[in-house]
C-alpha cells in the first residue's frame, strides 16, 4: 500500500459509514417519528470472526557494503506485498446506556502476505486490545476517546538480486495509541446499527493509527444478538534497532486490514 493512498482509503471508509448511516436514518424516520430512551444493557461478544484482506509495505534500510539495493534514497528497499485473504478472531464487552457507552475488545490475527518478483514475504502476529468510551452529543452521535494497545511480531524477508541473497528482519514491538473519534448508533425495531471512525497514534505510539467500522446487530431472540459488519484498520509504525542480517537498523512498516465480520452477542 503506497503512502499517498492513505488519505484516499480513509476517506472511502468514512464515506461508507456516512452512506450507511444516512440510509438507516431515512428508514427509521419512516418507521417512527418519536424517540425512546434506551435501556442500560451489557452485551458480551464471546467470539467475532473476521476475514480480513491484508496488505503491507516495509522499508528495509540500506546496509553497509551496498546491501540496501536501489529501492529508495540512500539505498533503501521499499517492499510492497500483494493483498492476501486471512482470518482474525475477536472478543469483546460493551456497556450501553442512553447517553454513554463503554467498550472493551481484543483482536487476535496471524497474518501473512507475499510477492514473487522481487520475492518478498511478511508474517505478522498481531494482538490488538481496544478500550474506548463515548458520550452522546447529539441524537445518536457520540464523541469517543480511549486507547489501543498493539502488540506485533514482524518477520520479513526480501530477496536482493544484486547481492544474490535474502535480507531478513524480525521484531516484536508494543505500542499504546491514544484514540479519538465519533460513533453513531440507531435502534430500529429488532435491529441496532452502529458505525464509528477513530484516529490516533500521533507519534506517541504508532506513527498513524486509523480505523472505521459499521455493524448491524439483529436481536433475533431475547438476550441474543447476531452481529454483522465490516471493518477497516490501517497503522504505520517505526521500530528502531531491528536486527536485519547482522546489522541493527530502523524498520518502517505500514499495514492494512479490512473485511467482513460476523459473530454473536449475549445481552444482559
Amino acid at each position: 500500500m503506497k503512502h499517498n493512498s492513505i488519505p484516499l482509503l480513509t476517506l472511502c471508509a468514512a464515506a461508507f459509514v456516512l452512506v450507511a448511516a444516512d440510509r438507516v436514518l431515512a428508514a427509521d424516520d419512516q418507521a417512527s417519528s418519536s424517540s425512546k430512551t434506551e435501556p442500560f444493557e451489557v452485551v458480551l461478544y464471546p467470539i467475532l470472526v473476521q476475514a480480513p484482506i491484508f496488505g503491507a509495505e516495509v522499508d528495509l534500510p540500506s546496509l553497509p557494503g551496498g546491501g540496501g539495493g536501489s529501492g529508495g534514497e540512500g539505498g533503501e528497499q521499499t517492499a510492497t506485498s500483494s493483498t492476501s485473504l486471512n482470518s482474525a478472531y475477536m472478543a469483546g464487552l460493551t456497556l450501553r446506556g442512553d447517553r454513554w457507552f463503554g467498550e472493551f475488545r481484543g483482536d487476535w490475527a496471524d497474518l501473512d502476505a507475499s510477492r514473487e518478483s522481487p520475492r518478498f514475504s511478511l508474517d505478522t502476529r498481531a494482538r490488538v486490545f481496544n478500550v474506548r468510551g463515548g458520550v452522546r452529543v447529539f441524537d445518536g452521535l457520540f464523541a469517543t476517546g480511549g486507547f489501543r494497545r498493539i502488540s506485533i511480531r514482524l518477520e520479513t524477508t526480501l530477496n536482493v538480486p544484486i547481492l544474490g541473497r535474502d535480507l531478513s528482519g524480525s521484531t516484536e514491538p508494543v505500542f499504546y495509541d491514544p484514540m479519538v473519534g465519533l460513533e453513531w448508533r440507531q435502534r430500529t425495531g429488532n435491529w441496532i446499527f452502529d458505525a464509528n471512525f477513530q484516529g490516533g497514534g500521533f507519534g506517541v505510539g504508532t506513527d498513524v493509527d486509523t480505523s472505521a467500522e459499521f455493524h448491524a446487530g439483529w436481536r433475533v431472540i431475547p438476550h441474543t444478538e447476531i452481529r454483522l459488519g465490516y471493518t477497516f484498520l490501517y497503522y504505520k509504525l517505526t521500530v528502531a534497532d531491528v536486527s536485519i542480517g547482522s546489522f541493527q537498523r530502523t524498520l518502517i512498516s505500514s499495514q492494512t486490514l479490512h473485511g467482513p465480520i460476523v459473530g454473536f452477542g449475549i445481552v444482559f
